[in-house]
């Protein structure tokens, strides 16, 4: 039998390579090389099961694979209800897969969560302006968007406990919504010398816990480059057109900080596109005796793992 302590904090870990909210299909690849290169805590292990077929693709209600998000969402539901952690690490997958994990623990703390969005890209996005569902997780947990999304979501998150760390970029409708709900903000340039802009706003907002939405996007294309924005046919110039990110020391020292003060009980790492990898696999199937050498176009469906 497990001690007090033991029970007390327990930690699920939980892998969710789910694609289908960013189209990608190498976002499924980039959630299981984070899983493998994520270190072993011995922390219980849950996968939630996500396909690579091309069924259940369809637009319904503005939305991209609705059907097969909102399955996988109660997926990842019945696990978190299943063992009711104290603290959870999400290994992603796209930004959908925080949409779970954030609203049962701002549930199961009453409220009193502040979440660091730690991210490119805002993510209040509606059907109404943007197909893809990873950019309206945020939006589902204010309170907004798909009504079955939003009915995930027991206990809205407060606007006063979000703080975007490193957005540098959005769209118009997207900066309607961060007006509408007042979401403070911190720019990568506000980060470089110091932590004291996240560590300000945290000692003001007074949380007991914190989740921390890591998305890889925040980080600088020209020192890290599994990202979508780093597609290699077209990386020269969007190296010299892409906003500043940050770089990953930065992060590191500002997570660390915020570990130092707070009580972290929620971690989650999305939209890792793995690039060379990714070409890699498609070009190891199209070779004699590994594949179909008659292939011409990629298959990005095809995974074997």
């Amino acid at each position: 039998m497990k001690n007090s302590e033991e029970t007390k904090n327990k930690t699920l870990r939980l892998l969710m390579p789910q694609w289908q909210g960013g189209n990608n299909p190498a976002y499924f690849l980039g959630a299981q090389l984070l899983s493998w290169l994520a270190p072993n805590m011995n922390d219980i292990q849950e996968e939630v099961p996500v396909s690579l077929t091309e069924e259940g693709l369809e637009v319904k209600k503005g939305i991209f694979a609705r059907q097969t998000l909102l399955k996988q969402l109660h997926n990842a539901e019945d696990i978190l209800g299943k063992h009711n952690p104290d603290r959870v690490i999400v290994l992603g997958g796209d930004c959908g897969v925080e949409l779970a994990p954030i609203a049962y623990l701002n549930n199961k703390y009453d409220g009193d969560m502040a979440i660091l969005w730690i991210d490119a890209h805002p993510d209040v996005n509606t059907p109404e302006h943007f197909e893809n569902h990873h950019a309206h997780v945020l939006a589902n947990l204010l309170g907004i968007g798909d009504e079955e999304f939003v009915a995930s979501v027991p206990k809205k998150v407060n606007p006063d406990n979000i703080l975007y760390v490193g957005l540098n970029d959005w769209q118009p409708s997207e900066k309607k919504v961060m007006e509408q709900f007042n979401l403070s903000a911190v720019t990568p340039e506000e980060l470089v010398e110091d932590s004291l802009p996240v560590l300000n706003w945290l000692e003001k907002a007074k949380p007991s816990k914190v989740f921390i939405h890591f998305d890889l996007d925040v980080l600088d294309l020209r020192e890290f480059r599994s990202l979508l924005i780093a597609n290699p046919t077209t990386y020269e110039k969007m190296k010299n057109q892409a906003p500043t990110g940050s770089s990953m020391e930065t992060i590191i020292r500002v997570l660390q900080d915020v570990a130092k003060s707070q009580d972290i009980v929620g971690l989650g790492i999305t939209e890792h596109f793995p690039w060379d990898t990714y070409n890699l696999q498609n070009m190891l199937q199209r070779l004699p005796l590994l594949g179909d050498i008659n292939k011409k176009d990629k298959a990005p469906y095809n995974w074997i793992f």
